[in-house]
């Protein structure tokens, strides 16, 4: 009767524990499966936030160019988007918060595809595009924060799931260790249901790890991302780059390398752990990866054949990734792996890898087209000086730099004589010719602190900070000596020779403001230029000066 009813206990206690770990192991899955879901969605929304910035690019770019293959990229972009609401609302239907934003976010979606669609497109539209972020960013902040809710439930439920099969286990094992002579059989049948419980529990414990590696990844990306917006140049863009694929590849070594401005080389930006024997400057053919346009792996067995781009003896474990944004290759990134369990790190987390090249292309290739674009803003076109803007800045800075400082600066106010004689001989395309010319003598005379602008037509203007009207007086006969010698060539004739009249203006003295600087230095021009020209005068107060007629 004691046996049968320790028999019984002993039954009913190994029960009660399956059923316990069974509705445990159910629930972790059923949460696993609610992370995976959130993990769906926040990737969908992650594809929908760059589709995004894909469209703002593109637009920028079309803004920029013009080009109609840009816009009809940003429509086709938008349209995709569009389409990709359905799988979105299909994902969240079971969140009636997310299902409202979802439906918000495919009426922005779809009014940036009609604005997109106008054939009066000219301009990007912030406005779709602002409302469309602001609504993804509040999706993923959601889905996140329920994403971490399910995460704890989940470790929670794996603590109780681990301490209940505990429990149950160690009494099991007591009642069947004093009825091991008459239950040997209900013995080994526990010991076997243990072996399965701890199969599940390692299988989820196994599960759980790599979910939480994977949002690791995910976070590691999504701050990568972050951090690289803040950037202001592709120079301030590399140390971010190269820590985020070190932290991606620990122990490993590489560089990232880009395509010089002749597009005939590829130069060194920046490495990481100092890689051996890798060369700086070489032609691009010397890279496997860029010739292939696409992922190469070097490996012993797998792949022989070397890259060029070395100095010494190669490696023999080593990776260059392509990088290429908007159509246009970039360069490569170089990765060395100096052991095998390097290599099977990089080979374990080639998604990612691939997914932070991207990153780094798209940012290298915006913040390269942003610098252009500043670049084209401040200069002159045909002669690569600063234009009237920028001069018109830069002299209100330096006057008050001088004024601070209690100094003074001059301000050449510089002519081409005889420039439209020069036009109407020889055309306006050696005329051009000329002004090129005479802004490359202003660079080999000028310091690395005087500023050189193109005034208009044939005018120019220099400033000169911290010098006196002695040596500015000085420098601008160089600058007129230097003009004088220069021999211009335009379809295999030679063009008489160049000269130039200079005003030379000083601050503080024969002005108080920048435009009656620039007055008096004109002023100044002029009595040169009447006084026969290819010569300097210096600027006198605006009181004693009478306007010239000279031409």
């Amino acid at each position: 009767m004691i046996l049968t009813i320790s028999a019984l206990t002993a039954v009913a206690s190994i029960c009660a524990g399956g059923l316990v770990v069974y509705a445990r192991t159910q629930h972790l899955i059923e949460t696993r499966n609610l992370m995976d879901h959130s993990q769906t969605i926040l990737t969908a929304l992650q594809t929908t936030a760059q589709r995004i910035e894909r469209i703002d690019d593109t637009m920028q770019l079309y803004q920029a160019a013009g080009d109609p293959d840009r816009l009809q990229s940003a429509r086709s972009t938008a349209a995709t988007t569009d389409v990709s609401m359905l799988r979105l609302q299909e994902l969240v239907q079971d969140n009636p918060s997310q299902t409202r934003h979802t439906h918000e976010l495919t009426k922005a979606v779809q009014s940036l595809v009609k604005e997109l669609n106008d054939t009066a497109t000219r301009t990007v539209p912030e406005r779709s595009l602002l409302e469309c972020r602001n609504i993804v960013n509040i999706m993923q902040e959601e889905e996140r924060r329920l994403f971490r809710q399910r995460s704890d439930e989940s470790q929670n439920s794996l603590s109780r799931s681990l301490l209940s099969g505990a429990g149950y286990s160690s009494f099991s094992m007591l009642v069947v260790g004093l009825l091991f002579a008459f239950l040997f059989r209900d013995a080994l049948n526990q010991r076997s249901f243990e072996a399965k419980l701890s199969e599940a529990n390692a299988t989820l414990e196994e599960t759980v790890e790599k979910l939480r590696q994977r949002a690791a990844e995910e976070a590691m990306l999504t701050n990568a991302h972050e951090e690289i917006q803040l950037c202001v140049s592709a120079k301030q863009a590399y140390p971010s780059i190269l820590r985020h694929l070190e932290m991606l590849l620990p122990g490993s070594s590489g560089a990232i390398l880009t395509i010089n401005n002749s597009r005939r080389m590829v130069e060194i930006m920046a490495t990481w752990n100092h890689p051996e024997q890798l060369a700086d400057g070489f032609e691009l053919d010397a890279c496997c990866g860029l010739r292939a346009g696409r992922t190469r792996w070097r490996k012993p067995g797998v792949s022989e054949v070397h890259c060029k781009h070395f100095t010494g003896n190669p490696p023999e474990n080593y990776l260059c990734l392509p990088m290429a944004a908007y159509g246009e290759t970039l360069g490569f990134i170089y990765i060395h792996c100096p052991d095998q369990t390097v290599a099977a790190i990089a080979q374990q987390r080639m998604t990612l890898l691939h997914d932070m090249v991207e990153l780094a292309s798209i940012s290298i290739a915006s913040l390269n087209l942003r610098a252009k674009l500043e670049n084209q803003s401040i200069r002159d076109p045909l002669t690569g000086l600063f234009n009237r803007h920028f001069m018109e800045i830069a002299l209100e800075r330096e006057m008050h730099r001088v004024m601070r400082r209690n100094s003074s600066l001059a301000l050449f106010m510089i002519d081409v004589d005889h420039f439209k004689n020069f036009n109407d001989t020889f055309g306006h395309e050696a005329g051009d010719a000329i002004l090129r010319d005479v802004a490359d003598s202003f660079r080999q005379v000028i310091r690395s602190e005087d500023i050189v602008c193109r005034y208009g037509g044939e005018e120019f203007i220099m400033i000169l900070p911290e010098i006196t009207q002695e040596i500015a007086l000085e420098r601008a006969e160089i600058i007129r000596k230097r003009v004088a010698g220069i021999r211009v060539h335009y379809r295999g004739e030679l063009l008489r020779s160049i000269s130039v009249s200079i005003g030379v203006g000083m601050f503080p003295g024969v002005a108080t403001n920048g435009n009656d600087l620039i007055r008096t230095a004109d002023l100044a021009l002029y009595r040169a230029k009447a006084m026969g020209r290819d010569q300097v005068q210096l600027a006198e107060p605006i009181e004693s000066q009478v306007p010239s007629t000279a031409s």
